[in-house]
């Protein structure tokens, strides 16, 4: 598989594309339930078609090492770049570095607030600073960006902007991104609901 962004950029992966490929395949085979392996710039990945309709995929290991992101960040917790402090059109915010085979970049808000209840991401302008998040030169290779409410230990809400589409209505390797920032930070369990614009997505980081 390989997938566009609508700037022209090629991805590493797609999670909710690859989701939308098996479904596809599926319907063409008319096979039954079944797995797939799919071969991506992130490597191999597995989605699986299950009996109810949905599609799983099961997308390996989170990297945590800020070289390997890629990102500069500082190392703050367990070989990870997690609450680290990044500053952004003035502001600083805590930002947690993620790769799900292609870079993201979670936070739960600005410094100060992450503890007090955290952004409203349904008050965000997520136009006027996303730009600034993609581009940010501590990301080499540019970022995604996941904008995290915590509503509950299984519930989040999340916003997306994604690098090379802007704002897009669900982000899967972003949805997976978060509840592993999500976890490191001790804001979730590992079994979460992640609710994105275009629907919630459920997301399990197994130990």
């Amino acid at each position: 598989m390989r997938m566009y962004n609508s700037d022209g950029t090629e991805p590493e992966m797609c999670g909710n594309g690859i989701r939308c490929l098996a479904n596809f395949v599926a319907d063409i085979d008319g096979l039954p339930p079944r797995a797939y392996k799919v071969g991506t710039l992130a490597g191999l990945i597995q989605p699986e078609v299950r009996a109810d309709g949905q599609v799983a995929v099961d997308m390996g290991e989170p990297v945590l090492n800020p070289p390997d992101v890629p990102c500069t960040l500082p190392v703050t917790q367990d070989g990870a770049a997690v609450r680290a402090p990044m500053e952004v059109n003035g502001e600083t915010w805590l930002v947690t570095a993620v790769s799900m085979g292609n870079p993201h970049c979670i936070t739960f808000g600005r410094e100060g607030e992450c503890d007090e209840g955290g952004i409203k991401v349904d008050e965000l302008d997520l136009a006027a600073v996303g730009p600034s998040f993609e581009s940010h030169p501590v990301f080499t290779a540019k970022t995604n960006t996941e904008f995290t409410e915590v509503v509950n230990r299984n519930y989040v809400k999340m916003h997306v902007w994604e690098r090379g589409a802007g704002a897009t209505l669900a982000c899967g390797t972003g949805a997976c991104a978060t509840v592993v920032a999500a976890v490191l930070e001790g804001r979730t369990d590992r079994k979460c609901t992640v609710e994105l614009p275009g629907g919630p997505l459920e997301i399990e980081w197994r130990e």
